[in-house]
């Protein structure tokens, strides 16, 4: 079962944008979704809701990461919603809230694209269906290490089996500049300059840097960090 913290892991830099005319429960779940993610907005109906989705657009030069709309609203129901949206942003995750009685709806927001479905009132599903969505984002914007390790760059961590496994500063920049060269090797004292290329008055020191790639490598798959005397370090992403 996915709880509040396990969610966390993977929504607490996405954004969510919440459309319910239900004004307790919107500021009820409202105050939820402020523990979860990084950016939340809110709106009272369809309308609003397209309103705050264009606006952010021009704000950030982004779209949000999820939208929850319920289906039944004033002015802009959640199908005409999910529409606009969709017209908009085709790639847009959406995410429809119904109470039983509204599966009727269900079979149109299928054919033109919304991602899942909540039954309200809300319980573990918000979670669950969060938790799907959610994981998505994780995988788009992370690089497979293999074994189910995934390297975060956002969250500037490794991830295995969604459970967070955090990095120091060091070891972050030394894994990125590992991927983003995979097919480099860099020396030790190459990464002691990476590392600390603003502390000019630092000495190079090899043991450091050992010890720094001796701490990565129990975090990470077995192999994915190569090294030989000649060549220097490099990432093994290609058996991964």
């Amino acid at each position: 079962m996915v709880n509040l913290k396990k969610l966390k892991v993977i929504s607490s830099e996405l954004s969510l944008l919440y459309v319910e005319d239900d004004e307790m429960l919107r500021n009820q779940t409202h105050q939820l979704f402020l523990q979860l993610f990084k950016t939340v907005h809110v709106a009272e109906d369809g309308e609003a809701g397209l309103s705050l989705y264009k606006n952010f657009f021009l704000d950030t030069n982004s779209y949000y990461d999820i939208v929850l709309s319920d289906i039944k609203m004033p002015n802009l129901d959640g199908i005409g919603l999910s529409q606009a949206i969709l017209n908009i942003n085709a790639g847009q995750k959406i995410i429809i809230a119904s109470a039983h009685s509204e599966k009727d709806y269900l079979v149109n927001l299928i054919n033109i694209g919304v991602n899942a479905f909540i039954e309200k009132p809300f319980g573990d599903n918000i979670f669950e269906a969060l938790y799907k969505i959610c994981s998505t984002f994780q995988k788009e914007r992370s690089v497979a290490l293999g074994n189910g390790y995934y390297y975060s760059a956002y969250k500037k961590s490794i991830l295995f089996n969604n459970e967070e496994i955090l990095l120091s500063d060091n070891e972050f920049k030394f894994l990125e500049l590992l991927i983003n060269n995979a097919n480099q090797h860099f020396m030790a004292e190459d990464i002691f300059n990476h590392l600390y290329y603003d502390k000019v008055e630092k000495e190079f020191s090899l043991d450091s840097i050992k010890s720094l790639v001796k701490r990565l490598r129990k975090k990470l798959p077995k192999d994915l960090i190569i090294n030989s005397y000649q060549s220097g370090y490099r990432i093994n992403l290609a058996k991964n």
